[in-house]
């Protein structure tokens, strides 16, 4: 049974819980499921050894601070000062539930996060950069590798999905005066 909980609700859980009544095949389905997540994230994790193992790595920390845009909505759209990783000048900008019309009248929130090239490059910088969270907040990221490659006329990744684990923990991420995370960057060689 996959339940977590407290203990002191686990008497209630049990005499609650389904599982004991399910037949095999239903129980080898569950394990079926089980044994697919398991093998995505060692999938995903064998691809953050494997990007450990590049010669350019950069990261840093990341303080997303609320802006105002043009018609005045607060704390909708969050934008980073301008940081240096890999000798360049990067920008990180995110949104509330990807720039719908009234994002303050949904209790059901999500944020979309999008990656900027400050500097000026010679030739196209190609990169694979994750967010995870910072080391002073409790909020819970699943790891996405996202890839990109810049260069001085597509400076903009597009707005990617920062993949927090539902709308509760992006509720109290959004709650908070400034969102901590911390960016890596691996640059691919050509």
């Amino acid at each position: 049974c996959p339940w977590q909980g407290p203990f002191h609700e686990l008497t209630v859980h049990e005499a609650e819980c389904t599982h004991p009544t399910k037949t095999g095949n239903e129980l080898m389905e569950i394990l079926d499921e089980m044994d697919q997540t398991r093998k995505k994230e060692m999938q995903l994790y064998n691809s953050i050894f494997s990007l450990l193992s590049f010669e350019k790595i950069g990261y840093t920390e990341v303080q997303f601070r609320p802006y105002r845009t043009d018609d005045f909505i607060t704390r909708l759209y969050y934008e980073t000062p301008r940081l240096t990783v890999l000798n360049q000048t990067w920008v990180l900008k995110a949104r509330v539930n990807d720039s719908e019309r009234n994002p303050n009248l949904s209790c059901k929130r999500t944020l979309s996060f999008q990656l900027l090239l400050k500097s000026k490059v010679n030739a196209p910088l190609e990169c694979s950069f994750l967010l995870l969270e910072g080391p002073y907040d409790d909020v819970k990221i699943r790891p996405v590798i996202y890839r990109f490659v810049f260069s001085n006329e597509s400076a903009e990744s597009d707005y990617l999905a920062l993949p927090i684990r539902d709308s509760v923990e992006c509720n109290k991420l959004l709650a908070a005066k400034n969102i901590n995370l911390r960016l890596f960057l691996f640059q691919s060689q050509k």
